[in-house]
């Protein structure tokens, strides 16, 4: 009875340390295997059943997070893993952009969504993390709702460091073209919704009329502007700076693609029309930004170079 006893004994730890070892092998998850392991020792055979049966319907409905019957929610992660440094770029491309999130590791899809947090340039990140949101996984989907938060956080403390220089000396160049670069940033950035940004856009607008309001304004304040307008609907506005674009630099392929997006939204085909006439007569180098407009609106391919 008692050899019996020592053989069941015997598989029951072989059992239980060969499923452990394959299973840390599969996903690496150091946590999550310890509390594996104590559930196949200390419920002989039981324990193995029931972490198959979590298996099963982990594969089968992976949206449902199964580890947390066990886990506890929220220490899914390995929480040690945040500490271990990760290279982004190398690890993007291996698994670029959204396909990182469908990386059958839940632990690794955690780990690039935290580490975005440590780029100086997340906002590069955004479309990711946004994607994240919805990811099947719980506790990637939150940790990018606190990475876009921390983002937006630090969104607005650079914001606040550059109204402050602004108000300090309001008609000072530098500190106006550098508000306005940095609104502009912020509302591109696609970091906040339409009902946050409201005040971005109204304090947009002045400074962005301060700077063009100057005898010489550059080009690219007027494409900022005219991409604002564009995305605030204020289209009269956007037809005018449009207009100005093209008149002060006619070689400037962003003021033809600017004109033709004012034109379409204007739904002014005898506008877009005249505009496309004179294109032979602009000093401008069209490219692929520029054609693909043109050839779907006229049904040609200019490719004239003039100087």
């Amino acid at each position: 009875m008692n050899l019996i006893l020592w053989i069941l004994l015997a598989l029951h730890l072989l059992l239980t340390f060969v499923y452990i070892w394959d299973w840390f092998r599969d996903f690496g998850r150091l946590q999550e295997a310890v509390i594996r392991s104590v559930f196949c020792l200390f419920l002989p055979y039981v324990g193995f059943i029931f972490c198959k049966l979590v298996d099963f319907f982990q594969k089968k409905y992976p949206q449902a997070q199964m580890d947390e019957l066990y886990l506890g929610k929220g220490e899914v992660l390995d929480e040690l893993d945040l500490l271990r440094p990760v290279d982004m770029k190398e690890e993007l491309n291996k698994a670029p952009g959204v396909d990182t999130l469908r990386s059958a590791d839940y632990d690794f899809r955690r780990r690039m969504v935290m580490e975005t947090l440590k780029e100086e340039n997340a906002l590069d990140y955004l479309s990711v993390l946004k994607e994240a949101l919805a990811n099947e996984d719980m506790e990637t989907s939150h940790y990018a709702s606190a990475v876009i938060m921390d983002l937006q956080k630090h969104i607005q403390t650079g914001m606040l460091e550059q109204q402050k220089a602004f108000e300090k000396n309001p008609q000072d160049l530098e500190h106006q073209e550098k508000l306005e670069s940095e609104l502009f940033r912020v509302i591109e950035s696609g970091a906040f919704d339409e009902s946050s940004l409201a005040r971005y856009y109204l304090q947009y607008s002045q400074v962005s009329d301060s700077l063009l309001a100057r005898e010489s304004p550059e080009a690219l304040w007027l494409h900022n502007r005219v991409t604002i307008d564009l995305r605030t609907g204020d289209l009269r506005s956007a037809q005018e700076k449009a207009a100005r674009f093209v008149e002060l630099f006619p070689d400037n392929e962003d003021a033809v693609v600017d004109m033709i997006q004012v034109c379409l939204r204007l739904q002014d085909r005898e506008l877009l029309d005249g505009f496309l006439n004179k294109l032979g007569a602009m000093p401008v180098v069209l490219t692929s930004k520029s054609l693909q407009y043109i050839r779907f609106l006229n049904g040609t391919e200019p490719t004239e170079v003039t100087s």
